[in-house]
C-alpha cells in the first residue's frame, strides 16, 4: 500500500507543474506600428523578503530609430493565461499566454493609442541584446507622431494644457489657435486672418512619436506643425508686423532665479497647477524664460517678449490673484504684474514692437481619426 502510494503521487506531481503556466524569463517581439519597433520584456519572481510569495516583477525595454526605452512595470500578473502589466506613467500590456507556452499574444497601450505586440519566449541563443537605454531623441531627429488620435474635447473637462510622458504625447482642451500657438512658439495674437472656429472649437490630441525617446520641446512642436499640415491642412506664410506687446526685463531689484538643477537638454515641465477664479498658480521647471514668455500667452492679452538677457534653464513658482477677483483673505497673492516682480525680480512694460506673425492662407477643421 505505502508503495503504491508514492508511485501514484510522484506521477501526480508533475501533471500539476505541468498545468501551472511560468511567464519567468526574456520574451521578445516587434510592435506592429508604422516602422515597426522591437521590445524586450523581461519578468522574474520578486524578492520574497520585499513581496509576497509568487508575485512577478519586470522590465520593458522599447527600441527603436533613434534609440532605446527602459521601463519598470507596475502591477505585473498572470491570472490563468492572461498577463497584465502597466507602464508609467500611462502604458499597459494585456496579453494571453500560449497553449504551449511559448508565445503571449496581446494589445500595448500608451494613452488612446494601441499596438498589437505578440511576444516570443527567448531562447539563450536567439535572445536579442538588451539595449542601452535612451533618455532623449538624438539631437538631430525629427520626429513625427506613429499615430494620434484628435476628438473634440469634452465641454465638462476643465484641464487643459501640454505634456509628454512615456512614449505618450497629448493635449487637452485646447482650440487649433493654441495648437498653432505651441507648435510656432507664438502668441494668438501673432496668428492673423484665421476662420473664426480656430479660437472656439478645442481638441484632445493623443499620440505617441514614431522614434524612440524623449522628445525635446522644439521636436514636441514639430511634431504638432507636421499634425497640423497633414490632418487640418495648415497653409500659412510668416510676416513681420508690429504689435502690442510685453516686454520682459529685470526688476531693479535683481532676478530672483533659482538655476534649474534638471537636464539642459530636456524638456520643460510648465504646468498651471491651480487656476481658479481665486487663484492661478503656475509651477516653471526646467525651463527657459523664452519658454516662460510662451507659456504665459495663456492668460496674457498680448505676445510677451523676453528680454531680460538671462540663459539658462530655471525652476520658480509664480502665484497671483485673477484679474477681477473679490477675496478678502489677507494672504491672497497679488496680481500678475506685481508677482512677477516680487516673487521672481522680473517686470512687465507694455510697449509695440515688430515681430513674426503667422498668417493662415488655408485651414480645414481636422480629419476624422
Amino acid at each position: 500500500m505505502f508503495t503504491a502510494f508514492v508511485f501514484s503521487s510522484l506521477l501526480w506531481q508533475p501533471l500539476v507543474a505541468q498545468n501551472a503556466p511560468t511567464v519567468t524569463g526574456n520574451w521578445q517581439g516587434t510592435v506592429e506600428a508604422g516602422r515597426g519597433f522591437r521590445a524586450i520584456l523581461q519578468i522574474s519572481q520578486a524578492d520574497r523578503g520585499k513581496s509576497a510569495e509568487g508575485e512577478l516583477q519586470g522590465v520593458l525595454y522599447t527600441m527603436g530609430v533613434g534609440g532605446a526605452r527602459e521601463s519598470d512595470l507596475n502591477s505585473l500578473t498572470l491570472q490563468g493565461t492572461t498577463l497584465r502589466f502597466t507602464i508609467p506613467p500611462d502604458g499597459s500590456f494585456e496579453g494571453r499566454l500560449s497553449a504551449d507556452g511559448k508565445s503571449i499574444a496581446g494589445t500595448l497601450k500608451y494613452g488612446a493609442a494601441s499596438y498589437g505586440l505578440t511576444l516570443a519566449h527567448a531562447t539563450a541563443d536567439a535572445a536579442w541584446a538588451i539595449p542601452k537605454p535612451t533618455d532623449h531623441m538624438p539631437a538631430d531627429a525629427v520626429p513625427q507622431f506613429e499615430v494620434a488620435t484628435i476628438k473634440p474635447t469634452n465641454p465638462n473637462w476643465g484641464s487643459r494644457g501640454f505634456h509628454s510622458g512615456g512614449r505618450r504625447i497629448f493635449c487637452d482642451n485646447e482650440t487649433a489657435d493654441d495648437l498653432l500657438s505651441f507648435a510656432y512658439g507664438v502668441h494668438a495674437r501673432q496668428i492673423v486672418e484665421d476662420p473664426g472656429w480656430l479660437r472656439t472649437d478645442k481638441f484632445d490630441v493623443d499620440g505617441v512619436p514614431d522614434l524612440i525617446g524623449e522628445p525635446s520641446l522644439k521636436q514636441m512642436q514639430a511634431m504638432y506643425r507636421d499634425l497640423l499640415a497633414s490632418r487640418f491642412n495648415l497653409a500659412l506664410h510668416h510676416e513681420t508686423r508690429e504689435i502690442s506687446v510685453y516686454r520682459l526685463q529685470a526688476a531693479k531689484s535683481g532676478p530672483k532665479l533659482a538655476k534649474s538643477l534638471g537636464d539642459p537638454n530636456g524638456t520643460p515641465d510648465q504646468t498651471f497647477t491651480r487656476w481658479n477664479s481665486q487663484l492661478i498658480e503656475l509651477k516653471e521647471t526646467n525651463a527657459t524664460l523664452a519658454e516662460f514668455s510662451q507659456n504665459m500667452g495663456m492668460v496674457l492679452d498680448r505676445p510677451m517678449v523676453d528680454q531680460t538677457g538671462l540663459a539658462g534653464r530655471f525652476d520658480f513658482v509664480l502665484r497671483w490673484t485673477p484679474e477681477g477677483a473679490r477675496t478678502d483673505d489677507s494672504n491672497s497673492p497679488p496680481g500678475l504684474f506685481t508677482a512677477i516682480q516680487e516673487q521672481i525680480g522680473l517686470r512687465l512694460d507694455a510697449t509695440r514692437a515688430p515681430v513674426d506673425v503667422l498668417v493662415i492662407d488655408h485651414i480645414d477643421k481636422p480629419s476624422p481619426n
